[in-house]
C-alpha cells in the first residue's frame, strides 16, 4: 500500500476502476453533448426553449430516481448492481439517439438515458466513499472527476476530428447522426469495465420509510442541501453557452471552447479535492460558486471573443472546484448507515430544480441571451452569500 504521503495513497483499485468507467462514459457522452444543441435546433427543428426543456426535464426526472437508488442501495447492502444497471441503461439509449426523427421522440430517449445516471450516481458515490480512507475522500472524488473530465476532453476532440474528416462530405443531419451512433462504442466499453469492481462487504441497512431519507439528515446538512439547490437553479445548461458561442462564431468554435472548458475542469478537479482535504470543503466550493458568478457576469457584459474564452475558463474552474467537492462534503457529514441515501437526497435537491432552471434559461434566451446569464449571476450570487454564512457541523 502506498505511504500516506504519496500521491497514490487512497486511490484504491475500486477508485481507479470506477474512474476509468467514468472516463469511457464521458468520452461517449461528450462526443454527443457538444453537437446536441445543434442537433436539436438544426436537425430536429427545436428552439432554445425546447433545448432548455429537454435538458431540464431529463435532469429533473433522473434526480428523482437518485434518492430511490441510494435508499435501495443502502437497504440491500449492494452498490455494484445499481452502478452496472445504470450504465447499461444509458448505453442502450445512446444506441437509439441517431434514429430520433423529432424532438419529442428524442426527449423520451434522453430522459431514459439520463435515468441510467439516476440509477448509478448515488450508489457509485457511496462505493467511492467506502473504497478510500476518510482522510483521502476529497482526493478520491477529485481523481474521479478528473478522469471523468479527461474523457470529456477527448470526446469533443473526437467529434471535431470526425466532422473535419470522412463525415465532412455528408449532409449536416447525417454527420450528427453518424457521430451519435459512434458514441455508443466507448459507452459499451465502460459497461464491461464495471465487471472489475470489487464491492466491499457491508451489512444491509434496516429498511426505513422514505421520509427517513430527509428526517435522518442533520439540520446543518439540510441547510447545505438547500444552498446547493439554489446554486443548481442558477446553473443553467452548458447548451446555452454553446448556443451563444455557436451563434456568434459558429459550431466549430463553440466545440473548441467547450474543449477548453473541459480542460480547465479536468486540471482543477483533482487538485481541488486534495485542497479540500487540507483546508476544508466549504472554501473550495465557495470559490467555485464565485467563478460561476464571474462567468455569467462576463457573458452579460460583452460578446467579445476574448471575453467568451475567459467565460469558458471560469465555467471550467467553477465545475472543477465545486462539483466533486460538494459530493465529498455531503459524504463527510452524512450518517454512516444512510450515506448513499443522503447522497441520493443531495443529487435530488440539486437536480429537482433543473427543470425550472432549464425552462427559465430557455425562455430568457429566446428573449435575449444576456437575460439567461444575468439570471444565473444573480441567483448564484445569493447562493454564494448563503454558503459564506453557513456553519458546518461535526463530521460523522
Amino acid at each position: 500500500m502506498p505511504s500516506r504521503k504519496s500521491l497514490a495513497y487512497g486511490l484504491t483499485a475500486n477508485v481507479v476502476v470506477l474512474s476509468a468507467v467514468s472516463l469511457f462514459t464521458d468520452v461517449s457522452s461528450e462526443m454527443i453533448l457538444p453537437i446536441l444543441p445543434f442537433f436539436l435546433t438544426q436537425v430536429l427543428l427545436a428552439d432554445a426553449l425546447v433545448v432548455g426543456l429537454v435538458e431540464g426535464l431529463s435532469d429533473s426526472v433522473v434526480s428523482f430516481m437518485k434518492i430511490f437508488s441510494g435508499r435501495l442501495s443502502d437497504s440491500v447492502g449492494r452498490r455494484k448492481l445499481f452502478v452496472a444497471a445504470g450504465y447499461s441503461l444509458s448505453t442502450a439509449m445512446k444506441v437509439l439517439f441517431p434514429f430520433a426523427r423529432s424532438w419529442p421522440e428524442f426527449l423520451g430517449m434522453r430522459v431514459l438515458e439520463r435515468a441510467g445516471k439516476g440509477v448509478r450516481d448515488a450508489p457509485r458515490d457511496a462505493l467511492l466513499t467506502e473504497s478510500t480512507p476518510p482522510e483521502t475522500r476529497g482526493k478520491a472524488f477529485g481523481f474521479h472527476r478528473s478522469m471523468d473530465t479527461t474523457g470529456a476532453i477527448a470526446g469533443p476532440l473526437i467529434t471535431l476530428a470526425l466532422l473535419a474528416t470522412f463525415v465532412a462530405s455528408r449532409s449536416q443531419a447525417e454527420q450528427y447522426r453518424f457521430i451519435l451512433l459512434l458514441a455508443a462504442i466507448p459507452a459499451a466499453i465502460a459497461v464491461v469495465i464495471i465487471l472489475l469492481v470489487h464491492e466491499p462487504k457491508r451489512a444491509p441497512s434496516v429498511r426505513q420509510p422514505l421520509r427517513v431519507t430527509f428526517r435522518g439528515i442533520p439540520r446543518p446538512l439540510l441547510v447545505f442541501l438547500a444552498i446547493a439547490a439554489m446554486f443548481s437553479l442558477a446553473d443553467f445548461s452548458y447548451a446555452f453557452l454553446l448556443l451563444r458561442a455557436g451563434t456568434l462564431f459558429g459550431p466549430t468554435t463553440a466545440i473548441l471552447l467547450y474543449v477548453l472548458y473541459n480542460i480547465v475542469y479536468a486540471l482543477h478537479a483533482f487538485p481541488a479535492g486534495i485542497l479540500s482535504d487540507r483546508v476544508g470543503r466549504k472554501p473550495v466550493v465557495l470559490f467555485g460558486y464565485l467563478a460561476f458568478v464571474g462567468m455569467s457576469t462576463l457573458l452579460v457584459a460583452s460578446d467579445a471573443f476574448v471575453v467568451l474564452i475567459l467565460s469558458f475558463v471560469l465555467y471550467g474552474l467553477s465545475y472543477g472546484m465545486a462539483e466533486g467537492t460538494q459530493r465529498a462534503l455531503v459524504a463527510d457529514y452524512a450518517p454512516a448507515d444512510i450515506k448513499a441515501t443522503v447522497l441520493g437526497a443531495y443529487h435530488t435537491c440539486v437536480g429537482v430544480v433543473k427543470l425550472a432552471s432549464g425552462v427559465i434559461a430557455g425562455f430568457l434566451f429566446v428573449i435575449d441571451p444576456r437575460a439567461t446569464f444575468a439570471f444565473g449571476a444573480i441567483v448564484a450570487g445569493f447562493a454564494a452569500v448563503a454558503l459564506f454564512l453557513w456553519r458546518p457541523l461535526s463530521k460523522s
